[in-house]
């Protein structure tokens, strides 16, 4: 009787891969195995892309802040340096080379450093307004 399956024929000949329709099974079996392997490492890729996006997207930003941070920050250097120079003009005394940049400067304390250089440029004027105010008496 032929059931139109080729391995339902074949009887167990006791080789080591079993009967061939064992073989079969055990073949699915792992090929079902396999789709599943994939299909998980497949979700687990997508859920570390998202995150590698979202890390990206983040540093993105950190780094856009850290531009604006410099750009700003050497602004601020111009200014200033512009401003003590009018100081020191308006009271006659002659300008120094612009001062080179400390690279020992903690890039964390930019923002203490930012307002000290406020406060120097403030006194700087205060001192320029006095010595001109005597000037005209």
């Amino acid at each position: 009787m032929s059931t139109g399956r080729p391995d339902a024929e074949m009887p167990d000949d006791g080789s080591p891969g079993g009967s061939p329709a064992g073989a079969v099974e055990r073949y699915r079996e792992v090929v079902a195995q396999l789709a599943g392997a994939v299909v998980t490492l497949r979700e687990r890729d997508a859920e570390r892309a998202d995150e590698l996006r979202r890390t990206l997207g983040h540093t993105e930003h950190e780094l856009r802040r850290a531009e604006e941070t410099l750009t700003i920050a050497r602004g601020m250097h111009e200014l200033r340096w512009e401003s003590a120079l009018q100081v020191l003009w308006s009271a006659e005394e002659p300008g120094r080379p612009r001062p080179r940049p400390d690279h020992r400067a903690d890039p964390a304390a930019h923002a203490d450093l930012e307002r000290d250089a406020d406060t120097a440029l403030e006194e700087l004027r205060a001192s320029g307004d006095r010595r001109l105010f005597r000037r005209r008496r």
